[in-house]
């Protein structure tokens, strides 16, 4: 069994709750568009297409189609790919500067097939394979939540390297 937020964003959905120390906890909240997925795949049809914040959403989340996509924690993945890059560079990777509707309207994340990186600020190559990792356009390709878990970079001191 499985579960599938849908709807992470840097504002309102994450909270960093200190704790006295330079390490805070990371307390997810608002789960109104999550689903409990109860099938042996791990996987679930997209029921409610059109909600959330597009921003935030992988390609899947666009498709039109007579069957409604399949989606599953990659989902979130994605989401924390978006989250990670905006930390990083302080914008989205994906139509920063666009609203919701031109998003829609112009498939800005159906044509997002690879993620850019700016020369500034500097960023370790660890960290952009993370958001790369996180941000795969083919959802069967995207790492899933487990794995993403146990990426070297989200582990203290482990495989930090000089950035490029």
């Amino acid at each position: 069994m499985g579960h599938v937020t849908a709807d992470w964003t840097p504002l309102g959905n994450i909270l960093l709750v200190g704790n006295g120390s330079l390490c805070g906890e990371v307390k997810i909240t608002d789960f109104g568009l999550s689903k409990i997925i109860e099938t042996d795949d791990d996987s679930m049809e997209l029921t409610s297409q059109g909600a959330g914040t597009y921003w935030y959403l992988p390609p899947e989340c666009f498709v039109v189609s007579k069957e409604p996509p399949k989606i599953s924690s990659k989902v979130d993945v994605w989401s924390i790919g978006v989250i990670f890059y905006q930390m990083l560079y302080g914008k989205k990777p994906f139509g920063h500067n666009m609203s919701q509707t031109a998003i829609l309207e112009n498939h800005t994340i159906l044509k997002a097939t690879e993620v850019e990186f700016p020369p500034k600020p500097s960023v370790s190559n660890e960290a952009k394979n993370f958001v790369r990792r996180c941000l795969e356009y083919n959802k069967d390709s995207r790492a899933d939540v487990f794995a993403i878990a146990e990426d070297l970079y989200l582990k203290p001191g482990a495989g930090k390297k000089s950035s490029t």
